[in-house]
């Protein structure tokens, strides 16, 4: 496993089995369950399910 945090939460969250592909080498955009969402917006919604670590302020 990498130390890169999207690819961590990627992980986590194919753990828990939804379905979760970057659409670029940039790793900007990911594809989770059909929909397009940012990087950020990956590590969002990982935090949020309580799968990984995330800031005080996420909102």
């Amino acid at each position: 496993m990498t130390n890169n945090p999207y690819y961590q939460a990627a992980e986590a969250l194919r753990a828990m089995g939804r379905y979760v592909e970057p659409l670029g080498d940039d790793l900007s955009l990911w594809l989770v369950d059909g929909e397009e969402m940012s990087g950020a917006g990956l590590m969002k919604l990982a935090a949020l399910l309580g799968l990984i670590q995330g800031s005080a302020t996420i909102q």
